[in-house]
C-alpha cells in the first residue's frame, strides 16, 4: 500500500490499551478491589479475546467490510475508554474492561488482514513486522506516560483523581485512534485467504509478534484466528493422529507454565501497592522495566535459541523465572517492614527481580515458538501455532483467577503456587528430550528473534 499513515492509528490504540492494561487493576485497587476481583478481571480479559478475534476476522471475512469492523472496534474501544474513569463499582470496572478486551482483541485479525491485503506475498513478513514494531513503541510509550503521569500529577493531585486523569488521557488516544482510522484506513483490500496463506500468516505472526503484552496483560488473540482460519475441518479432525507424541507433550508442559504465568501476575497489583507501598508511578515503572527487559533480548534470545539446545533454553529460563516468582514472594515475607518503607532500596529490589521476570520472557517466547514450528508439519503450521496461542489464553484465565484466590489469603503462597507450575512445566520440557534432539540445532527461521 502507498499510504500507510493509518497503521500509526494502531501505534496510538496500542498506547491507550497499554495503559489501560494497568491502570484498571490499579483503579480496581482503589476503589476497594482484592487479589480475587482482580483474577476475575484477568480471567474475563483473556477469555473473551480468542471469541472476538474468531468473530470479527469470520465476519470481515464473509463481509469485505474489514474497514468498518475495524472502525467499529476502535470506536467501542474509545467509548470504553471514556466510560473507565466514571465507574465507582468492582463490577462495572470489570464488565467495561472486558468490553475493551473484546475490542482490541477484534481489531488485530482484521488489521492483519488490512496490512496484507495488496502485497505481494514475499513482503508479508516486512509489512507485519513494521505493523508489530508500531504496536510494540506504542506500548512501551504507554507505560513511559502511565509512569510520567502518576509520578508527576500524582504529586500533585490525589492518587484516585490522577488515576481517573491517567484514563481521560488514554481515552484520548482511543479517540486520536479512532480518528485517524477514520481518515486513513483504506476502503479495500484485496485478500483472498485459504488455509495455505492463512497458516502462512500465522506463522509470520508468531515470528514477529512476541510482545511483553503477552505474557503481562493478554494473549496471542490475533494469532489464534489466523490459526483457526489455516485449518480446514479435514485438517482439524486429523491434527490428532497427524501431530507427534511430543508436541503434546509440549502442550501439557506450556499450559503448565503459562497457568503459572497468569498466577503471578493476576495478583501482582494488589501486592505492590499494599505489601509494598508503592504508589501508581512506582508501579508503572515497575512494568515498564519488565516490558524493556523483555524487548532488549528478544534477537539474544533468538541467536541463543539457534547455537544451543532449545529445550535446554526454555528449560534455563524457565527455572530463572521461577526463582524470581519465589524471591518476590520471600521479599514480602521475611521483608515486610522493608518493602513496606515503599522507598528506593524496595523498589530497586522489585525492579532487579522483574527485570529478570522480564528478561527470561523473551527467551520463553522464542524457544516456545522455535519448538512448535519444529515439531508440527509444513502445512498445518499456521494453525498448529495457533492452537498453541489458543492453550495460553485458557491457560492465562485459569492462572488469573486461581492466582486471584490463592493471594486473597496469602500473596507468597500465590507466587509458590506460581513457581511451582513453572518448574512442573519445565521439569516437562526437560524430560522430554526428544523435543530438541539435536543438542546443537540449526537455524530455522521459525525460531528466528522477534523484530519488537
Amino acid at each position: 500500500m502507498e499510504n500507510d499513515r493509518w497503521l500509526y492509528a494502531l501505534a496510538l490504540s496500542a498506547v491507550a490499551s497499554s495503559v489501560s492494561g494497568l491502570l484498571v487493576p490499579l483503579y480496581l485497587v482503589q476503589i476497594g478491589g482484592g487479589t480475587a476481583q482482580l483474577g476475575v478481571n484477568a480471567a474475563l480479559s483473556s477469555l473473551v479475546g480468542a471469541p472476538a478475534a474468531v468473530f470479527a476476522g469470520r465476519y470481515a471475512d464473509r463481509t469485505g467490510n474489514r474497514r468498518g469492523v475495524v472502525l467499529t472496534a476502535l470506536v467501542a474501544a474509545a467509548l470504553a475508554l471514556v466510560a473507565l474513569p466514571f465507574l465507582k463499582t468492582i463490577a462495572a470496572v470489570i464488565v467495561v474492561n472486558a468490553v475493551l478486551a473484546f475490542s482490541l482483541a477484534a481489531i488485530g485479525p482484521v488489521v492483519t488482514m488490512l496490512v496484507v491485503g495488496d502485497s505481494p506475498e514475499a513482503e508479508w513478513n516486512t509489512r507485519i513486522a513494521r505493523l508489530n514494531k508500531l504496536q510494540g513503541y506504542g506500548s512501551t510509550a504507554g507505560l513511559v506516560l502511565g509512569t510520567v503521569w502518576t509520578v508527576g500529577v500524582g504529586a500533585v493531585l490525589a492518587t484516585g483523581v490522577t488515576q481517573e486523569t491517567l484514563f481521560v488521557l488514554a481515552a484520548v488516544f482511543g479517540v486520536a485512534a479512532a480518528a485517524v482510522a477514520f481518515r486513513s484506513l483504506p476502503r479495500h483490500a484485496d485478500l483472498t485467504v485459504g488455509p495455505r496463506r492463512a497458516s502462512r500468516i500465522a506463522t509470520l505472526l508468531s515470528r514477529t509478534s512476541r510482545n511483553v503484552r503477552d505474557d503481562t496483560f493478554s494473549f496471542g488473540t490475533t494469532r489464534v484466528f489466523w490459526g483457526v482460519r489455516s485449518l480446514s475441518r479435514r485438517r482439524l479432525g486429523g491434527l490428532r493422529s497427524q501431530l507427534p507424541a511430543a508436541l503434546w507433550v509440549y502442550f501439557a508442559a506450556a499450559f503448565l507454565f503459562f497457568t503459572g504465568f497468569a498466577v503471578f501476575w493476576a495478583p501482582l497489583p494488589v501486592y505492590l501497592t499494599d505489601r509494598a507501598a508503592f504508589g501508581s508511578g512506582a508501579v508503572f515503572a515497575l512494568y515498564l522495566v519488565n516490558n524493556v527487559a523483555s524487548t532488549v533480548l528478544y534477537d539474544g534470545a533468538g541467536v541463543l535459541a539457534t547455537r544451543h539446545d532449545i529445550r535446554l533454553v526454555q528449560t534455563g529460563a524457565l527455572g530463572a523465572r521461577a526463582a524470581a516468582f519465589v524471591a518476590v514472594g520471600v521479599l514480602g515475607v521475611l521483608g515486610v517492614g522493608f518493602l513496606s518503607t515503599g522507598g528506593l532500596g524496595p523498589l530497586l529490589a522489585v525492579a532487579a527481580l522483574l527485570t529478570v521476570v522480564g528478561a527470561t520472557w523473551a527467551f520463553i517466547a522464542v524457544t516456545g515458538t522455535g519448538i512448535v514450528s519444529r515439531l508440527t508439519p509444513k502445512e498445518t503450521r499456521g494453525g498448529v501455532l495457533g492452537l498453541y496461542a489458543a492453550l495460553s489464553a485458557v491457560a492465562g484465565a485459569l492462572g488469573g483467577l486461581l492466582g486471584g484466590w490463592i493471594a486473597s489469603r496469602a500473596f507468597d503462597l500465590a507466587f509458590g503456587v506460581a513457581a511451582v507450575l513453572v518448574v512442573a512445566g519445565g521439569l516437562v520440557v526437560l524430560l522430554a528430550r526428544h523435543l530438541a534432539p539435536d543438542a546443537k540445532p540449526t537455524a530455522s527461521a521459525d525460531a528466528a528473534p522477534a523484530s519488537d
